[in-house]
């Protein structure tokens, strides 16, 4: 189901459908963000974790008001860029920005692709790091082989599965809820 049928299928998704899978990319990678910030005290995970709330309020409460440029400008100076950093954790911490921003421009500034730069940045992250315990490039074969890599595209095929629901904010709310993964990132990181 992943590959060109699966994008075909995100990318038919209403508007604010998109925005929801995007949005629960970001909260999956979440871990990642705030372990990076923590160990290279960079940014701020407690502004990520805010700033993710923020859309899931603005997606399930009735009559919120909030100005999402003004959220997504603020949140901007905490993007890591990694060439700056050592540490590897930067990419993951920078994916997990890439699907929050994407998110918010797909409310903002709807292009269409947002949910498409998401779902990319999420499978990148993990293909990153399985080459990166490889120690080497693999093959589009081998990643594709690997069970993280299998793990991430069965995410979001039952992700997919669940945004295709009617909206309703309890719906949304149960989405992010299958999206936080007991605080366990797409690469496996967890906050406990």
């Amino acid at each position: 189901m992943f590959g060109e049928k699966f994008y075909k299928k995100i990318n038919k998704l209403a508007p604010w459908q998109q925005t929801v899978f995007a949005l629960a990319l970001a909260q999956r990678m979440y871990p990642n963000y705030q372990l990076f910030s923590d160990t290279s005290h960079f940014g701020n995970g407690t502004r990520f974790r805010e700033t993710l709330d923020v859309l899931w309020t603005y997606l399930t409460v009735k009559g919120s008001r909030v100005d999402l440029s003004a959220e997504l400008e603020s949140f901007e100076t905490l993007i890591p860029d990694p060439s700056r950093f050592e540490q590897y954790g930067a990419y993951p911490a920078l994916d997990a920005c890439v699907a929050l921003g994407a998110a918010y421009n797909s409310v903002i500034c709807r292009v269409g692709e947002e949910v498409m730069e998401a779902s990319g940045a999420s499978l990148g992250t993990v293909a990153g790091f399985v080459e990166l315990l490889a120690e080497r490039d693999l093959s589009e074969e081998e990643l594709y082989d690997n069970e993280l890599i299998m793990a991430e595209m069965e995410f979001q095929v039952e992700l997919l599965e669940k945004v295709s629901q009617p909206r309703d904010a309890e719906a949304i709310l149960a989405i992010r809820d299958f999206a936080a993964q007991e605080g366990v990132s797409n690469i496996g990181i967890s906050l406990e």
